[in-house]
């Protein structure tokens, strides 16, 4: 007797792994959870090995961070694993009232693996090299140190407007923090009379400019760091207009390997930038009317929406384009999409022709002296 098929969804966390089972029809089949140890995995190989279906895909929830380890071993093992998004099973959960296990989430997974066969591969590089490990450790450190610093600077704000009107009212008429911050400290020892509420305060902001400038240093010497290493990746992204090193940093680590995506509809889905059909009455014509999609990678969204407002204001083929889906009867917000859906192929035809020349050169360009 033919053996039936079927899909997996796995439910990663740090020390342990779900896996659930469903049919071709969606039924749940068998549900397992093994630690996330070298005896784990192996255990859960095995119980896949001994399953009465044939596993035609298995999705993993974050395959690049918790699912990692699992999604590399399955990989290996010859599985054709995919990456769910975790926005995917919230809105399952929230339309089904479902509640929030690790069993009803592994369902949920396998439900939306099974539902969608064009979910992109699980993971970020199969084997990723130095290279771009690297470039994710400078990548990963220096949002912590922005993050960092905005926190510095939102907290300042606050004890700013606390401060006595005598001395707010000598601060630069600004928005912005950090100006007000080192007026103050041009300022400082002037103030007669200030109460120790006061000098408390103005002492706590002039820490806080010490560490913000502390913080400042350290993003620039990490900034130092990213032209080389884009060099050694062989990246080329940095020659379209609106992309600097950041930029591009910030789309290597978040893409990883474009050889996972196969086409260009692939990566525009998977970055949302594929609008998604909002429109009725259209009978066997095409859809008039169309939406952001917020199911795909929100940072690459959000990087593509720089680069078109980069572009807009300052490359004129951009200009002609946008100008061009407005002469369309397109509103402003449908050819801002149709935009960063161009700017997505761009994109991604520059990753796989670095990546190609790369493969034909060597495993990696040799770093710039």
């Amino acid at each position: 007797m033919e053996a039936g098929h079927g899909v997996g969804g796995i439910d990663p966390h740090k020390h342990s792994a779900t896996l659930a089972v469903v049919d071709s029809h969606g039924h749940l089949v068998d549900v397992v959870s093994v630690p996330v140890t070298p005896a784990g995995i192996g255990e859960l190989l095995e119980f896949l090995t001994d399953t009465e279906l044939v596993i035609d895909r298995i999705g993993v929830e974050g395959s690049a961070a918790l699912g990692q380890p699992v999604a590399v071993a399955l990989s290996a093992a010859g599985y054709d694993v995919r990456e769910v998004q975790p926005n995917r099973t919230a809105e399952r959960r929230r339309r089904r009232r479902r509640a929030k296990t690790d069993i009803e989430d592994a369902e949920a997974i396998a439900r939306e693996t099974l539902a969608d066969p064009q979910l992109p591969p699980a993971g970020k590089h199969a084997a990723p090299e130095a290279a771009w490990e690297e470039l994710t450790a400078v990548h990963d450190w220096r949002d912590s140190l922005i993050l960092q610093r905005v926190r510095q600077l939102t907290e300042a704000e606050a004890v700013l407007v606390s401060l006595p009107l005598s001395i707010r009212s000598q601060l630069p008429s600004t928005s912005r923090v950090l100006p007000q911050l080192e007026m103050l400290e041009t300022f400082a020892g002037q103030w007669d009379g200030l109460s120790t509420v006061d000098r408390v305060r103005l002492d706590r902001l002039q820490a806080a400019l010490d560490d913000i400038r502390l913080l400042t240093g350290r993003i620039k010497i990490l900034d130092k760091r990213i032209p080389p290493l884009l060099e050694q990746l062989g990246c080329t992204l940095t020659e379209i207009c609106g992309i600097g090193p950041v930029t591009a940093m910030d789309l290597l680590v978040e893409v990883g390997d474009p050889c996972r995506f196969t086409t260009e509809a692939q990566f525009a889905r998977w970055c949302g930038s594929a609008p998604i059909a909002l429109s009725s009455g259209e009978g066997h014509g095409p859809a008039r009317r169309h939406r952001l999609d917020v199911g795909g990678n929100r940072n690459v969204n959000s990087i593509l929406h720089i680069v078109h407002v980069t572009q807009v204001r300052c490359h004129e083929p951009a200009r002609t384009y946008v100008a061009r889906k407005i002469a369309e009867n397109k509103t402003k917000r449908e050819a801002r999409r149709a935009h960063k859906r161009q700017l997505a192929n761009v994109i991604i035809r520059h990753m796989w022709k670095d990546e190609a020349l790369r493969k034909t050169s060597g495993t990696a360009f040799p770093a710039a002296a």
